[in-house]
């Protein structure tokens, strides 16, 4: 990596705007219009290769793929970085409401609990805005959540690797040594119904346990892993995906952007909801 006193090294959060052509796509291949796999991973690695020489070209030091592989049928399509994982799991069935229609709920103290995304502040309190697909925040379609019905796996090795295959090469091709590749962390992707664990806490490290095979796979190629939710935790072992690692912690979608990078070691944490959101051992 470029180093120097007047060199600002420079990245990104990680998603970024999709061509035209990776669009449609996505749209014909999602709608079940698409009759020609190849041709859709032809599309797929193209679009790869050109963000990242594009990257490279404007100065950023450590590009990312652009989560080019999860599927966006859309120009504006804010979910893309969480929905993806629910083609990547086994033990979940599709549900019958989206997080919009679910039913209003309130935390206690001493339980914290997220209400539906219809009924948090700003979306009551910018209505208007927030329901006018022209105006830019709203979070493209809304499709139902799914439900957890039994135990949660990793089903999606055949995409993480296609992922990882065309970033590398895409790297390789704009001589670019050191990549970052996004994925949703626990406590996000526990964010679906549960009618198979316990309890929340038993969800979450499910959540984990599944979501690990996505995280050894990036940082067994060699590529930085960027996980989305902002808290950091000092113990996080619940997702270290190897000793040594190297992961990125990007609070995109919450205000900032900052994102730290570590050598990753790790211990047993005692506490779940400190784990919810842990993405690396740095202290902020």
């Amino acid at each position: 990596m470029r180093t120097s006193q007047d060199h600002i090294l420079t990245s990104h959060v990680g998603s970024l705007p999709r061509p035209d052509a990776l669009i449609e796509a996505n749209r014909a291949r999602d709608a079940g219009e698409a009759t020609n796999p190849g041709a859709f991973e032809a599309t797929l690695s193209a679009a790869v290769m050109d963000v990242v020489r594009y990257q490279r070209e404007l100065g950023i030091d450590v590009p990312g793929d652009g989560e080019f592989g999860k599927s966006m049928a859309q120009r504006v399509n804010y979910g893309s970085w969480w929905r993806y994982s629910w083609q990547r799991l086994a033990g979940i069935e599709p549900g019958e409401q989206t997080l919009y229609e679910m039913a209003p709920q309130r935390s206690v103290p001493g339980h914290i609990v997220l209400t539906s995304f219809g009924d948090r502040r700003d979306r009551t309190g910018f209505a208007a805005a927030y329901n006018d697909p022209d105006s830019g925040i709203t979070t493209g379609p809304r499709p139902p959540a799914p439900v957890c019905v039994g135990p949660l796996s990793y089903a999606g090795h055949d995409m993480i690797r296609t992922d990882i295959a065309n970033f590398k090469s895409a790297l390789a091709a704009s001589g670019v040594e050191e990549g970052f590749m996004t994925a949703v962390a626990p406590g996000s992707c526990s964010r679906i119904g549960n009618r198979y664990y316990k309890s929340e806490e038993e969800f979450l490290y499910a959540c984990a346990e599944a979501m690990r095979e996505e995280y050894k796979a990036i940082v067994e190629a060699g590529i930085i892993l960027q996980l989305d939710d902002p808290a950091i935790a000092e113990n996080w072992d619940m997702i270290n995906p190897s000793p040594a690692s190297k992961i990125t912690k990007s609070s995109r979608g919450y205000g900032s952007t900052r994102s730290i990078t570590r050598s990753a070691g790790c211990r047993r944490t005692a506490s779940a909801s400190t784990c919810a959101g842990a993405a690396g051992t740095a202290r902020m």
